[in-house]
């Protein structure tokens, strides 16, 4: 399943759900009640998976009066799931996002198919900032060492070298600016 954390595909939803709200919600504490609402787990159910790990030692408890509060413990364990389940950005999800934020931009097309260290981009708009671009996938190569190769277009210069068959096999649009 492209796109998912493998993680995710092997263990309980409900525990899982429970668990990225005490690892990146950064109110930081909960009540019971609080916790099964924003995780959409049914409250016997959140309080059986939150006993279980405050027995695991991933979750802290404080009694407050009559009130318990639930909080992450900070060890070496929970930063491991934090990193495990952490939902990280692909090399090309962060290009486009980068990029698309620029004036000018109509469209950004991934040309051919994307290998482990490279891809094709087409950009297209009027104006755009080419130095912009440049940079963007100059500190992808040197983060990543990731090669996109960009090739920078005007609307109507695309449309004929597309029309003369110049962008042979598959054309993926990853952005394209919405009126």
């Amino acid at each position: 399943m492209p796109g998912k954390n493998i993680i995710e595909e092997f263990f309980n939803k409900k525990v899982l759900a429970i668990l990225k709200l005490f690892l990146f919600d950064e109110t930081g504490q909960f009540y019971l009640r609080e916790v099964a609402k924003k995780a959409r787990v049914p409250v016997a159910t959140t309080f059986r998976i939150i006993k279980r790990l405050k027995e695991l030692e991933i979750i802290e408890e404080s009694i407050i009066k009559k009130t318990k509060l639930y909080s992450l413990s900070e060890n070496k364990n929970t930063k491991l799931l934090a990193d495990m389940l952490e939902e990280k950005k692909s090399v090309i999800e962060e290009f486009v996002e980068a990029i698309s934020q620029l004036e000018g931009l109509q469209m950004i097309v991934r040309h051919g198919e994307e290998s482990k260290d490279k891809t094709n981009m087409i950009v297209i708009g009027i104006n755009i900032n080419l130095p912009a671009i440049k940079e963007k996938v100059g500190e992808i190569k040197s983060k990543y060492d990731f090669n996109i190769i960009d090739l920078v277009l005007e609307p109507a210069q695309f449309n004929q070298m597309s029309s003369m068959g110049l962008f042979p096999g598959k054309k993926t649009i990853l952005w394209e600016k919405t009126s």
